[in-house]
């Protein structure tokens, strides 16, 4: 387009900056922001918030404030975007103020905003503030929740622990709750170990969705984590019987203009060896650190020393092993994953965090964790919540690493 000599305009600026959220391409995405500086097209809005929404996706929530703070008159859509980024980095306290703000500017929040302030609150384990903003978007914002907003309010209470609380929401729920609600209680269900709850919520979702094999995958991980072997080998069963497959867990990471894929127990990438001696090595100093892998997190009967080979072979494990192998010291590394991040996983980040000196981010299907000196910046809420998924790293001294 550019070698035909036909101008960028705002719809193609977009566009590309869309493809590059999609993609997760970081590089390129600095080239593409110095190109809109030079044509002056940074001045304007959405093309500014499909930037700050870039930066926010890949990790870079500093970049995406610089991107903010240039905006001279955002809109409802620039401070709802800047918030969102906010949530999706577990930055709850900053979203709110960031909230307060936007109102203070005398910008009207509206459904999309709340639905953004409500996640914040519910990844940084705001109960009190969720609940206050869930109460009065109705009576002072004349905004009317909907199921995104009662999705929210029941993650939240679920997370704190008050399953029964989130129940009781759900039953009072002038509509019918749908796959979010019920999938927000069955996952608080799952690590508090609310099997009967538990049950009924996965039963609800089947029943929405028959087709959807992350119902079936979530009722059996619940019902593997309590030991009961033969009830989640009776739903995967039953998922095999109505021929569902679900997708594997994947880990990305950029580096050389290209996209690294790697799944569990990979061995296709090219430099796979390396990548492997990398990881052995990896293991033993975070085991002489102390730290042992948390083998409960692979949900399978199967012995203890599979358990731990599978669990040590994890996607972020090889992609961590990965980055580490082709980048220099103190670069840090940006991972991203389809699925949630497990919990050995997690503490494992920490560790390799410490002991590497590396800041790691690891983006997941939930929110961002950002790994620096043997900590998250999640505070391990979600992981230390459940006395058997705590973090053992948190346990550590640096001197013992």
């Amino acid at each position: 387009m550019r070698s035909a000599g036909i101008k960028a305009d705002q719809a193609t600026m977009v566009a590309l900056l869309q493809a590059c959220t999609d993609l997760g391409i970081g590089r390129q995405a600095e080239s593409i922001h110095g190109y809109i500086f030079t044509c002056g097209l940074n001045t304007d809005v959405r093309i500014a918030t499909a930037l700050l929404i870039l930066y926010a996706k890949l990790g870079r929530l500093n970049a995406s404030l610089d991107v903010f703070g240039e905006m001279k008159h955002p809109d409802r859509i620039a401070w709802t975007a800047m918030l969102a980024g906010y949530a999706m980095h577990g930055n709850g306290r900053e979203a709110i103020e960031l909230f307060e703000l936007m109102v203070k500017e005398g910008v009207r929040p509206d459904h999309v905003t709340f639905t953004h302030l409500l996640s914040a609150c519910s990844h940084s384990g705001l109960v009190k503030e969720g609940k206050r903003y869930f109460e009065i978007m109705s009576k002072i914002y004349g905004v009317e929740p909907r199921l995104d907003h009662y999705s929210c309010m029941v993650d939240i209470l679920g997370r704190s622990r008050l399953l029964k609380d989130a129940y009781e929401l759900i039953e009072s729920m002038p509509m019918e709750p749908n796959s979010g609600v019920w999938g927000a209680l069955l996952g608080a269900c799952r690590v508090y170990g609310n099997i009967e709850l538990g049950k009924e919520a996965a039963e609800r979702l089947i029943a929405l969705y028959p087709s959807d094999p992350r119902n079936y995958i979530m009722l059996s991980n619940m019902y593997s984590a309590a030991g009961l072997w033969r009830d989640a080998s009776e739903v995967r069963a039953l998922m095999k019987e109505r021929g569902l497959m679900r997708n594997p867990g994947c880990s990305f990471i950029e580096h050389g203009n290209r996209i690294h894929r790697f799944v569990v127990g990979d061995r296709s990438h090219p430099e796979s060896e390396k990548i492997y001696a990398k990881l052995k090595e990896l293991t033993r100093k975070i085991q002489e650190a102390g730290f042992v892998p948390r083998a409960e997190f692979f949900l399978h009967d199967v012995e203890g020393e599979v358990k731990e080979d599978m669990i040590n072979k994890h996607s972020e494990k090889l992609a961590i092993a990965y980055g580490l192998l082709v980048t220099g010291a103190g670069v840090p590394l940006i991972i991203t994953k389809n699925l949630r991040i497990c919990g050995d996983c997690h503490s494992t980040a920490k560790v390799v965090s410490l002991i590497e000196k590396r800041t790691i981010t690891i983006r997941d299907s939930k929110r961002f964790h950002h790994f620096a000196d043997g900590l998250c910046c999640c505070g391990d809420y979600w992981w230390s919540s459940s006395s058997s998924s705590a973090c053992l790293c948190t346990n550590y001294s640096v001197s013992a690493v």
